[in-house]
């Protein structure tokens, strides 16, 4: 462990991903037009794409302490998510990369405010895909030249941006710059400066760049990509830990409740607090902050971007806490940001597929709930370990995040789209019957005559009575495949190939 490291950081990009078969006018008109299955796929082509762009399927292997820490800490029907024990397979329901040749690598953030710009070590860049179509880009970030909080909250508030917020007259940002936007943020040398003309989002370069043009495009054209858009907002979520011996003391004793410093931090505000009411303030630093062991220096925080930790210099907090942030926490968060993402996914999904009213809506809408009731099953979990610590925090971070209401809330919605497609196959049903019933009764002349006179009397009519019943049957054939199936008369005549 390096002693001299001030801080850790962790920038997670949570995004949604799509494939383009063709070229995207109308998003929820593709999502309609194309099943969730065809545009959520990984498979081994997937995975070549993703070598080729310089990443590395990483199989879970216990090489150390640290390893066995932390898949043990975890139930076992988590750790199948979490963890891919086994080769790249498909049908699994995530999946790990890492990002090769990035040794000696920078993450740059300059800002507007400081001369020199922040330069902190970049120890791992990191890929899951889950099933759901969901994905988060991960940053790992050591600094040991930065010791002071103000430092460590500058480097959270700015180097997590993607893109701009706002902007002021003539596209301009300016402004944003001066408020919490970096002048710019340099990633293995790939430098965003946040200047384009942005009439629409925009991704920064480093994130499109680093995922690969392969394998990803932030644009709706490049057929046999996948299509990429950010789950949240113009920032990535953030993780961090701090070891500062004056700042732990000054929170013992539930002094945290008044710290403006401690609010700054969880909140992620690098230049000024994001509320102005005392009142206000402590009831939100006190929903967010997880004091077990406050009296020993060290303190958690947790707000719906953001999982912080703060802690002195001690060995515990330096060696164990913050590794317990890097790998333990990290998967906690990984998870969580997977089930938000999802949900939102899925419910984006419902919105699109609701307004299907033809008869392929029931088999959409199928798929759509296969896939749903795999995520039940494989990523939304009420608990994850036995460790008294992780059930509070989880529980905790699961009541910010609003993951039970949103699963409420989506199960509702799935049971209404199941309703709808209910009504959609019975109206079908009922037209086939009513199709038949059509046909049946072009047969309804011959028949009563065959059935009153018999074939065999009146000799004179029975040379025309069996070419009469061939001639309606297939009238009525032709008109019933015209008329259900859609198969124009022309072509039941005429098949394509043969000479008119």
């Amino acid at each position: 462990m390096n002693e001299k490291i001030y801080s850790y950081h962790s920038f997670m990009f949570p995004f949604r991903f799509d494939y383009i078969k063709e070229k995207i006018k109308d998003k929820h008109e593709y999502y309609k037009k194309h099943d969730f299955d065809a545009r959520v796929k990984i498979d081994n082509s997937f995975k070549q794409s993703l070598h080729r762009d310089g990443w590395e399927y990483q199989k879970f292997k216990v090489e150390d302490n640290i390893d066995y820490n932390e898949i043990s800490y975890f139930y076992d029907f988590v750790k199948d998510t979490l963890f891919n024990t086994q080769e790249f397979e498909q049908n699994a329901t995530s999946y790990y990369f890492e990002k090769k040749d990035i040794k000696n690598q920078s993450y740059i953030i300059k800002i507007v405010k400081r001369d020199a710009p922040y330069e902190l070590s970049l120890s791992g860049i990191t890929l899951r895909l889950f099933d759901t179509g969901v994905g988060i880009l991960s940053f790992e970030l050591e600094n040991s030249s930065y010791a002071s909080l103000e430092d460590v909250l500058n480097i959270n508030e700015y180097g997590r941006r993607i893109y701009p917020q706002f902007l002021s007259e003539n596209f301009s940002t300016e402004y944003t710059k001066q408020s919490f936007l970096a002048e710019y943020i340099e990633v293995c040398g790939i430098r965003e400066d946040f200047i384009r003309e942005y009439k629409d989002i925009h991704l920064a370069k480093y994130i499109v760049e680093i995922l690969g043009e392969n394998s990803f495009s932030s644009e709706k054209n490049q057929i046999g990509k996948n299509f990429i858009q950010p789950i949240i907002d113009d920032r990535m979520f953030v993780i961090s830990w701090y070891g500062n011996n004056d700042f732990s003391d000054s929170l013992k004793n539930r002094i945290w409740e008044e710290s403006n410093e401690w609010y700054r931090y969880v909140f992620v505000d690098g230049k000024d607090k994001t509320v102005q009411d005392d009142m206000m303030q402590k009831e939100l630093i006190t929903q967010a902050t997880y004091s077990r062991w406050n009296n020993s220096g060290t303190l958690y925080g947790i707000t719906r971007y953001s999982f912080v930790a703060m802690t002195d210099r001690g060995y515990f907090g330096k060696n164990i806490i913050q590794t317990h942030i890097k790998t333990i926490y990290f998967q906690m968060i990984t998870l969580l940001l997977a089930q938000r993402a999802s949900l939102l996914r899925f419910s984006d999904e419902i919105t699109a597929i609701s307004d299907i009213q033809d008869k392929f809506a029931p088999e959409k809408i199928t798929i759509l709930y296969k896939n749903y009731l795999r995520f039940a099953n494989k990523l939304y979990f009420k608990e994850i370990t036995a460790q008294d610590q992780g059930i509070e925090l989880y529980d905790k971070a699961s009541e910010i995040f609003n993951i039970k209401r949103d699963v409420d809330d989506l199960i509702k919605e799935i049971a209404t789209l199941n309703s709808y497609a209910f009504v959609l196959q019975e109206k079908e049903e009922k037209e086939q019957m009513n199709n038949l019933t059509r046909l049946g009764t072009l047969f309804l002349p011959g028949t009563f005559i065959a059935g009153i006179f018999g074939m065999n009397t009146l000799g004179f009519l029975s040379n025309y009575i069996g070419p009469f019943l061939s001639f309606s049957l297939v009238i009525g054939i032709t008109w019933y495949l015209s008329k259900v199936h859609h198969i124009p008369i022309k072509d039941f005549f005429f098949p394509k190939g043969a000479k008119k």
